[in-house]
């Protein structure tokens, strides 16, 4: 490959030099003094990739999945998730509510992945165990942890994508939204009733009521097809209440249904969980057939990409112009239900990616770098040209850059783009929904994987 590289080297000097010797040409190095000339090169270096398991994410995010989906290459993904319930301040039941009628958990979506006609089982269990407002939690929590040995079933319900209950003139409201709605015992809304009049302290403020209700788990048992994309979620408890009216002589006038909602709000704690089936059969780094990485979300599989020190070798005593990482996508599913490339794709210092999502940071172009996927290049290119120039001075003299430490080892991870309510981006959020890619390597024959060099020598005279 050096030679290669020199050869090519060695004829786009010449030829750079004979244009520049062509008065003709816009560019033309004539006009210049032949110390002041300035060259410019192109030269590509090919970077080692490999496939790495990823068993967990960090887990915060404003929404919630729940289902279960298994991908032809990929296998099973399961998605479901734990939460703690918003208690307003100084929640009150009305004060002629004697009894609770009955109760439902909401779960409100807008998308989903899969089959909307899948058929699938959805359970409600109380959590034993409180959710820490504080700690990091990520995607393998073992919610067996949270429920305790006698697990405390609140619901379940049978539902499918396309809200197999409502009838079509239903959905055809302006107020409709497509929900799951799970039925509660109302063993559940009747404690909170008895408890709220006998320590009405329980509900009177957020904090106050997460020490009383620990919270929930929503889960799967049955089903694989879909999963859904959560938008809103509530527990509904309803009751009906008297009305009074000046004529009625102090009696009861009118019986009305009212009800009280307890939501799953960005004030309380979310924890999304994923599991997949075995991934390892991805992970072979020695086989010398394999020509692809595979980047596969929610959590699964990433790649590492491994830059060459000599990259920078190449480099010494030159000015770099452009440093880019072309990423080749190959072997798309384009079927129904196939899962699409990520949109978003980071690359990341991996020594620093755990740090990066629990501090809800953006790209800074020296340690990580954002890149869109485009569907006419079926591609993700990275601009590494401000990290190149770093490394290139720190290799030279290590004083002369304060706090950057060179790194080479680099990670790609699929995101979401988080946007402020004016459209310009808050913070970049592991991706949660079903995506996946297949990269072409370093050992890939024809497109390997590799990084586009522009540079110079010489400079300008004054």
């Amino acid at each position: 490959m050096r030679k290669l590289l020199s050869s090519f080297f060695g004829g786009l000097l010449v030829m750079t030099s004979l244009l520049s010797c062509d008065e003709n040409n816009v560019v033309g190095g004539s006009i210049q003094p032949g110390q002041d000339r300035i060259t410019m090169y192109y030269d590509t270096v090919h970077v080692v990739s490999e496939t790495v398991l990823v068993d967990s994410i960090f887990s915060r995010s404003s929404t919630a999945y729940l289902g279960e989906w298994t991908d032809p290459f990929f296998g099973t993904t399961k998605a479901d998730f734990m939460a703690q319930l918003y208690c307003p301040w100084e929640f009150s039941f009305p004060d002629d509510v004697v009894k609770i009628d009955s109760s439902f958990l909401y779960l409100y979506y807008e998308n989903w992945f899969g089959d909307s006609a899948a058929l699938m089982h959805v359970n409600v269990y109380e959590l034993q165990t409180p959710l820490d407002s504080k700690a990091a939690y990520f995607s393998n929590m073992l919610p067996d942890n949270y429920l305790g040995s006698q697990k405390k079933l609140l619901g379940s319900s049978v539902y499918t994508a396309t809200d197999m209950y409502a009838t079509d003139s239903v959905k055809n409201l302006s107020t409709y939204y497509t929900v799951v709605r799970v039925p509660i015992t109302t063993s559940l809304g009747e404690r909170f009733l008895n408890d709220f009049t006998e320590t009405p302290g329980h509900f009177s403020s957020p904090a106050k009521f997460k020490e009383y209700f620990n919270g929930i788990y929503v889960t799967t048992d049955y089903g694989n097809g879909s999963i859904l994309n959560l938008t809103d979620c509530e527990l509904e408890l309803c009751y009906g209440t008297y009305l009074y009216s000046e004529n009625s002589g102090g009696l009861r006038d009118s019986f009305v249904v009212g009800a009280s909602y307890f939501p799953i709000t960005q004030e309380v704690r979310q924890i999304n969980r994923y599991e997949h089936t075995d991934l390892s059969a991805y992970l072979n780094p020695n086989d010398a057939q394999d020509s692809l990485n595979y980047i596969f979300s929610p959590a699964g599989l990433y790649t590492n990409v491994q830059i060459p020190q000599r990259t920078f070798e190449t480099l010494t005593g030159k000015t770099v112009n452009s440093v880019k990482l072309k990423v080749l996508a190959t072997q798309l599913d384009e079927s129904e239900f196939g899962m699409a490339p990520p949109e978003n794709m980071l690359l990341i210092r991996a020594d620093q990616m755990q740090d990066f999502f629990t501090r809800f940071e953006l790209q800074d172009g020296l340690n990580s770098f954002l890149a869109t996927y485009s569907s006419s290049t079926e591609s993700y290119t990275f601009d590494l040209s401000y990290y190149a120039q770093k490394m290139l001075r720190s290799l030279e003299d290590s004083t002369s850059v304060s706090g950057f430490t060179p790194f080479y080892t680099m990670v790609m991870v699929p995101v979401n783009v988080v946007l402020n309510d004016d459209e310009t981006k808050m913070r970049l959020e592991q991706l949660l929904t079903p995506s996946a890619v297949k990269v072409r390597n370093y050992k890939h024959p024809t497109q390997p994987m590799k990084l586009e060099m522009v540079f110079s020598t010489g400079k300008a005279s004054n």
